[in-house]
């Protein structure tokens, strides 16, 4: 008997310990139904039975290890399965562990019959494993979108609470009725309110890009060299035990997002003091180089490891510091979001880091904004 004829016949049977295993899957299955239980398992079969009675070619077969056959009855009720799974609360493992159980069933049911003729059985494991990937990949784009949505409405949220604290704290600072210790006190609420409110920024330029949208920018004639003496004078009072050097070198005029190009240099900065304060001064080089402007931002701490040179500008990538996690802040999105803000203005960031020279972030933005494709439909 061939296998997908052995399914067919024993579709019954597959099913009820499929429901079985399912029941098993706690707390997930508490409540649920025999209905809600089976789930696709019926249309699952019938998909896997008609793809192992197709006439598969070498090259298919390939495609298919690769991940790239796509389309067809296994990946519709792949797709359909995991995202009622995931609406019904169902964890990633245990929508992975449905599908052994149901090779699991099926082997051990077909374990006595006339044995692997005409290659069934790689079929069939070919056609679990594709409806599985195809689960897996819905599963994991549906949950990173919630994520996205849950971080964007945050940090919404957020913003006016944090905006009545801003002005609260900065309204005592000022006040001439308080006593120097809680100025003090007020100072301190101020600046920890002030790094809640970037980290509440850098969320949803994160949701942004993560969502397609990018981080928008608003390019207007400006000069660069004041945007940097405000950083340096900035980041110098959070950090005076530290040595900033600043050096212009040029015509540094341009059309740029000021507010986000201070943004860039502000993260690129303050993430060199952060890693490099104690080794030696930390610089900061702007100069004009033809119809670019050239940044450098340099320290002289240790090393970038070269494996973390690989997912330096990714999100939620931070890098330990030499004296281990205690001087690390944020979110570890900085040099993240500064890559994308300079690549809204066309530009390109890199970082180097020799054994004995530091590392050096080079950011290089035309002097114009990028000119938008042309739409010819």
């Amino acid at each position: 008997m061939r296998l997908s004829t052995f399914i067919q016949q024993h579709r019954k049977k597959i099913v009820e310990e499929w429901v079985e295993f399912a029941r098993t899957l706690k707390p997930w299955a508490k409540g649920l139904s025999k209905k809600d239980l089976r789930d696709h398992a019926e249309e699952l079969l019938s998909a896997i039975v008609s793809d192992m009675k197709l006439s598969q070619s070498r090259h298919q077969q390939s495609e298919k290890s690769k991940g790239r056959d796509v389309g067809g009855a296994l990946s519709g009720v792949g797709k359909r399965h995991a995202i009622d799974r995931l609406e019904s609360g169902l964890k990633l493992d245990q929508l992975v562990s449905e599908y052994r159980a149901l090779r699991a069933s099926v082997l051990r049911l077909w374990e006595a019959s006339e044995g692997d003729k005409n290659g069934e059985m790689t079929r069939f494991n070919e056609a679990i494993d594709e409806t599985l990937a195809e689960s897996a990949v819905w599963y994991s784009d549906k949950m990173a979108h919630t994520r996205e949505q849950f971080l964007d409405i945050l940090g919404h949220d957020l913003r006016n609470p944090l905006a009545s604290i801003l002005v609260g704290a900065t309204l005592l600072t000022k006040s001439e009725r308080l006593e120097v210790k809680e100025v003090g006190v007020a100072t301190r609420i101020l600046n920890s309110a002030g790094r809640m409110n970037r980290m509440v920024s850098d969320l949803l330029d994160l949701t942004r890009t993560r969502l397609g949208a990018g981080i928008p920018v608003t390019p207007k004639p400006m000069d660069l060299t004041p945007v940097c003496q405000q950083v340096v004078a900035e980041l110098e009072a959070i950090h005076p035990d530290c040595k900033l050097q600043f050096e212009s070198k040029g015509d540094l005029h341009g059309e740029w997002d000021s507010d986000r190009l201070t943004q860039v240099i502000s993260n690129l900065v303050a993430n060199a003091l952060q890693y490099g304060c104690e080794d030696g001064p930390v610089s900061l080089v702007a100069h004009a180089h033809g119809e670019e402007v050239v940044l450098r931002v340099h320290n002289a701490g240790p090393p970038i490891a070269e494996d973390a040179m690989k997912t330096i500008f990714e999100p939620m990538v931070r890098q330990p510091t030499q004296n281990g996690d205690k001087h690390v802040t944020g979110l570890g999105l900085g040099l993240y979001i500064a890559r994308e803000v300079v690549t809204s203005h066309g530009g390109t960031i890199g970082v180097t880091s020799p054994e004995k020279e530091g590392t050096t972030f080079t950011v290089q933005i035309p002097r114009r904004p990028p000119k938008q494709p042309t739409r010819t439909d």
